[in-house]
């Protein structure tokens, strides 16, 4: 008996799915969790700004037009031998430093040494 309640318990688990189980273990609605979701252009800040003059340096660093960074990448400024990861990483970099040299600071967290290690999160320090 014990053996098929196991087997149940399991079985529930492995339905419910991992972003159910977690957000039921927090105690937040699904939707809530999706709300609390910042894009990555709202993690930077500038003394002063307003919302139309971060875009548009956002855009100048190399950012999207809807405050998202990354793909699609331009293949032509990868360098020859360099991989994805590198290259994708080192267009991340510049964009970071831009930020940081037109005046914004990186509001997200910086706890972990992965993060300890990027540009942005020396910004402000």
């Amino acid at each position: 008996m014990k053996w098929l309640l196991w087997i149940v318990a399991c079985l529930g688990l492995l339905l419910t799915g991992c972003n159910t189980t977690i957000l039921v273990a927090s105690g937040k609605e699904f939707s809530d969790y999706q709300k609390s979701i910042k894009p990555y252009i709202a993690y930077w800040q500038k003394e002063g700004m307003t919302e139309e003059e971060r875009l548009a340096d956002w855009v100048a660093c190399g950012g999207m037009k809807d405050g998202g960074f990354g793909y699609p990448l331009d293949p032509n400024a990868r360098l020859s031998g360099e991989s994805e990861r590198e290259f994708m990483t080192r267009l991340d970099y510049a964009f970071q430093r831009c930020m940081i040299r037109s005046g914004y600071y990186y509001t997200g967290d910086c706890s972990s040494e992965y993060m300890k290690a990027r540009p942005l999160c020396g910004a402000h320090k």
